[in-house]
């Protein structure tokens, strides 16, 4: 079982077709991934704040409704985080925030479950990412909590990066934060737009040797996610293992990154990897298996992509594609 820790939000996606035109879709990365968890089959739990109010009572129907565990969310007093997605001539986001004193970033040490609690549940990996590991103050509890699962050993930890510049952050600062998390992280997900953030280049910049320095001499993954360029894997001792994009016809990637970490994460889970000792788990992992993994999390995502809002694909759909692809 994964746990998911984070975001639940309102996405206000614009019309394409017309202009000043926003349609109000749930979302929040932590949330698309609890989704497309869901709907891959894999049983999950999410560690949400979510708000009483109507967004927040929208927001837990759709949850319901796809079969995401909120045996642990917490109800909360304060309003619903709102994020404003401008859709490009490509298809890609963009985003604004209204995020000031939202429900999403009041975490206390008293809302989280315990390691016992989580333990009872066979919980096998932590997955968490994006504002909920930026926006105080609620990050620094999530950070510590998770933290302790990696110095104990007890779960697999993965994390998305996902930043998020549009909420005028410090580049420095952020990038100090991020790599604080990935030290304590077994697997890392990244967008190339993510690091060449982070680290000041221009896009198209080789982040090779990023991707090299976050893993340093142990087993940590990392993915780089290319858009419709594909998807890169790195392993320690250098090593880089590439997979092509299905090619699509784009109407917004608004969680195109989730569903790759979420199906990643799932593909996982049925092999078995997840779970205490994560780093000699993927260490048993061949570049094969690992290719393989990445391929079909990039088809999940190719599907989000033609579709409207975070819209990740069932394991049936998938499925079906996947021998039509075959």
């Amino acid at each position: 079982m994964i746990v998911v820790i984070g975001e639940a939000l309102i996405d206000l996606i614009e019309d394409k077709s017309t202009a000043g035109s926003y349609k109000a879709v749930v979302g929040g990365a932590n949330a698309n991934v609890a989704i497309a968890l869901a709907r891959a089959g894999v049983k999950q739990q999410l560690l949400a704040r979510i708000s009483n109010d109507a967004f927040g009572q929208k927001i837990r129907q759709r949850l319901v409704d796809n079969k995401v565990g909120l045996d642990f969310a917490i109800e909360a007093k304060e309003p619903t985080s709102v994020a404003i997605s401008s859709i490009g001539s490509s298809g890609g986001a963009s985003y604004s925030f209204y995020v000031e004193n939202t429900a999403d970033w009041g975490w206390t040490k008293q809302e989280l479950p315990t390691q016992q609690t989580l333990a009872g549940l066979g919980a096998t990996a932590l997955q968490f990412g994006c504002l909920t590991m930026a926006m105080p103050p609620g990050n620094a509890v999530v950070e510590a909590w998770a933290k302790d699962y990696f110095e104990k050993d007890l779960l697999t930890l993965s994390h998305d990066v996902n930043v998020r510049p549009a909420l005028g952050f410090d580049r420095d600062s952020e990038r100090a934060r991020v790599e604080r998390v990935n030290s304590f992280s077994h697997l890392i997900n990244a967008s190339d737009d993510d690091i060449n953030w982070l680290y000041g280049l221009e896009p198209g910049s080789n982040v090779d040797q990023i991707a090299w320095d976050w893993i340093g001499d142990n087993a940590k993954i990392v993915f780089v996610t290319r858009g419709g360029d594909g998807a890169s894997i790195y392993r320690r001792n250098k090593t880089k293992l590439d997979v092509a994009s299905r090619k699509v016809k784009v109407q917004d990637s608004v969680g195109a990154g989730d569903t790759f970490c979420a199906n990643t994460l799932a593909q996982l889970e049925q092999i078995g990897v997840l779970g205490s000792g994560a780093f000699e788990r993927l260490a048993g992992l061949t570049d094969k298996q690992l290719i393989e993994i990445a391929k079909v999390s990039s088809v999940a995502a190719s599907m989000a992509c033609e579709k409207t809002g975070a819209e990740p694909p069932t394991d049936f759909e998938l499925a079906l594609l996947l021998v039509l692809l075959a």
